[in-house]
């Protein structure tokens, strides 16, 4: 993780054992803790709650991230994290969300805040350990590890024996944020086979968000992406269209 855990998040920025009524209400409370730590601006929650309008910031495992608009970068003062704990989870679509992270990020530096958190929150058991612990220090040890062992981890074995693959360069402006990251799941549902991308020494299940937003991957990055199973071809253009896709919103 190229920012430093010491800037990016602090113990005063960790809540444990809170509640909250709703969705709208969680954000609200990890908002004001990054307006309270000097990280945005009032405006910037008003953007954490239109996006969640627009597409879930649920990651899975328990885990959501809200973070604002594009057009809200006027609003962030610097990049940090601010993380609030609802043990008894908060209503997130189909399932609860028992640690809400505010993210706040100016530019490009949004990339390997949200790689160093998919990485660790990809961890089921993890993860509950994170929604149930009494402890914020031990939430910001998980959360700023600098460990990541998927960065050099071996290729699935299907990428080896793939039926077809595709090099490419990413044209979608959000690179693999959140939204595109979240297109390209829904998509391979409707598809027979199996969809790996690859960025560098990086390897991701293209079924799994939390494994696609931790590589990294910008605007302009080279990826790779491999399939095999009956629908190999259908599965990659599927998500080739997701990454040379020049508009929309993440």
């Amino acid at each position: 993780m190229t920012t430093s855990g010491t800037g990016v998040l602090s113990p005063s920025s960790i809540v444990v054992g809170a509640t909250a009524a709703d969705r709208a209400d969680a954000i609200r409370r990890v908002g004001a803790i990054l307006v309270s730590a000097g990280l945005v601006t009032e405006g910037y929650v008003d953007a954490m709650l239109a996006r969640e309008e627009i597409i879930s910031t649920y990651l899975g495992n328990g885990i959501a991230l809200p973070h604002g608009t594009n057009e809200a970068q006027d609003t962030i003062l610097r990049t940090g994290l601010a993380v609030v704990q609802f043990p008894e989870g908060v209503p997130w679509g189909d399932e609860p969300a028992r640690l809400v992270i505010g993210l706040a990020a100016r530019s490009e530096e949004h990339i390997p805040v949200m790689s160093q958190l998919a990485s660790v929150l990809g961890d089921a058991a993890l993860c509950e350990q994170l929604a149930t612990t009494t402890d914020p220090n031990e939430i910001l040890r998980v959360l700023m590890s600098e460990d990541d062992d998927s960065a050099s981890a071996p290729p699935p074995a299907h990428v080896a024996t793939a039926d077809a693959s595709r090099t490419l360069r990413i044209a979608n402006p959000f690179g693999l944020h959140a939204r595109p990251a979240a297109e390209i799941v829904e998509g391979l549902m409707d598809y027979d086979a199996e969809v790996t991308i690859a960025s560098g020494e990086r390897h991701a299940n293209a079924a799994s968000i939390t494994q696609l937003i931790a590589l990294g991957a910008t605007t302009g990055d080279e990826v790779t992406v491999s399939a095999s199973g009956d629908e190999a071809e259908s599965a990659i253009e599927a998500v080739v269209r997701v990454l040379l896709t020049e508009g929309g919103a993440a």
